[in-house]
């Protein structure tokens, strides 16, 4: 049975929302003594990071470009790591003790040139920006 992604996030906020006052201070407790699980989330992110990098279809290595006036242009996406924000929150479920908030910022290159050429060459600058929120969960010692 495929489970619906947004179905699922609902329930997760729906956790967050109602924390167990006991079992908050517990986690909270935890959480402070001890960030081997906020790091773990942000090795986690930054792998994923990597991933949405060699998974968009325009890159670095792999321009697009399109005519426009009497211009090329050539544009690519990316993701900076050093925009990425992690923050990881306990929840009351005893199947998903933890959600991880992972936000970060896709950013949109273009490089402008009179032929195909020089608009592949650069140099590029960013010219849109969009920032995402990922929320996952943690089950199992593992991030999903």
């Amino acid at each position: 049975m495929k489970k619906n992604p947004i179905f699922t996030l609902f329930i997760l906020a729906l956790l967050v929302s109602f924390p167990c006052q006991g079992r908050t201070q517990e986690v909270s407790a935890v959480l402070a003594k001890d960030h081997s699980l906020h790091s773990h989330f942000l090795d986690f992110a930054h792998i994923r990071i990597r991933t949405i990098n060699r998974s968009f279809v325009h890159t670095p290595e792999n321009i697009f470009i399109e005519a426009r006036d009497a211009l090329f242009v050539g544009r690519y996406l990316k993701v900076d790591p050093s925009t990425i924000t992690v923050e990881v929150k306990p929840t009351n479920s005893g199947m998903t003790p933890f959600i991880g908030i992972m936000q970060y910022i896709e950013s949109t290159y273009e490089s402008h040139g009179p032929c195909q050429v020089t608009a592949s060459q650069g140099p590029f600058s960013p010219v849109r920006y969009r920032k995402i929120t990922e929320i996952f969960r943690y089950v199992q010692n593992s991030w999903e």
